[in-house]
């Protein structure tokens, strides 16, 4: 009897020593190198340091910093901007990195259209000197133009210390794009189709295309007379009539349904170049302040 009691006693401390084994060798085999995964975030290889982050190891850190950063500097830097807002915005204020994970999680939203989003992360962002208040109330104010609120640009540009070397060069080219869409006179693509209805290719030149407006004006013109000719001799029945008739009325509505296009890609080209301009003033004082 007591043999088999002791045979139990040795089977169940054999059954608890492998436990403690197993779970210290589980532990030490995923344990999250935060040092290893910043070394390759800094090394450019991103998508290594994406998946240790998404290991079972990192994955059990509860509400840390530093993943949270290397995550979303990691996804920021493959142009994964939605996910990499979601995950820069968690990075407490607690956090050397706190600025600039806010910062970039507003510059990503910016990108991405939602410009409330970023105007809602730069006005709660605690900021205590004046140069983090001045890249503030800059951020604050692109977002605005992005919008086009010229109003609302001109309060937080106006509260915008442009002393600093990260803002000096930018600052001066975002006043620039705010006077280029002051003046700015948007084109109609309604009095456009409406010239080429009077006149066949005066709705190329209203876009500034003077070389399509004559091409248009010639091919139009040239086959509504050919049209009139043929009509005067044959009659409106003659397969040449209708030919060429046909013809012209294609070229004519073509006329008008390309200067209406023209317009709408002139217009949506001007925006988007005007877009790419501001972003790209809006992410040079980040990158001066952030990567020194």
């Amino acid at each position: 009897m007591k043999s088999r009691i002791f045979i139990i006693v040795k089977i169940g401390q054999a059954v608890i020593l492998l436990c403690f084994t197993s779970l210290s060798f589980s532990q030490e085999s995923n344990k999250c190198d935060l040092k290893f995964i910043d070394h390759l975030v800094n090394k450019g290889d991103y998508e290594e340091a994406l998946f240790l982050l998404d290991s079972s190891g990192c994955s059990c850190v509860p509400l840390n910093d530093s993943i949270n950063y290397l995550k979303g500097w990691s996804l920021y830097s493959l142009k994964r901007l939605l996910s990499s807002s979601e995950s820069l915005i968690k990075v407490t204020s607690s956090s050397g990195f706190y600025l600039k994970s806010h910062f970039f999680s507003a510059y990503d939203c910016m990108h991405l259209g939602a410009y409330s989003n970023a105007l809602v992360t730069l006005s709660n962002m605690k900021v205590i000197s004046e140069e983090e208040i001045s890249l503030r109330n800059y951020e604050i104010a692109g977002v605005y133009l992005l919008q086009g609120n010229e109003t609302m640009f001109e309060d937080f540009f106006s509260k915008t210390n442009r002393n600093f070397y990260e803002l000096s060069e930018s600052s001066e080219n975002l006043q620039k794009i705010s006077e280029e869409l002051t003046k700015h006179k948007r084109k109609s693509p309604l009095v456009a189709g409406l010239f080429s209805g009077i006149f066949p290719g005066s709705g190329k030149f209203y876009s500034g295309k003077k070389g399509e407006a004559i091409s248009a004006f010639i091919a139009t013109a040239g086959l509504g007379l050919v049209t009139w000719e043929n009509y005067r001799k044959s009659g409106l029945k003659s397969f040449k009539t209708v030919a060429f008739g046909t013809a012209f009325a294609f070229s004519y509505a073509a006329n008008i349904y390309g200067s209406v296009i023209s317009i709408k890609v002139l217009e949506t080209e001007f925006r988007n170049n005007v877009k790419n301009s501001i972003l790209f003033n809006l992410h040079i004082p980040l990158r001066n302040s952030f990567d020194k």
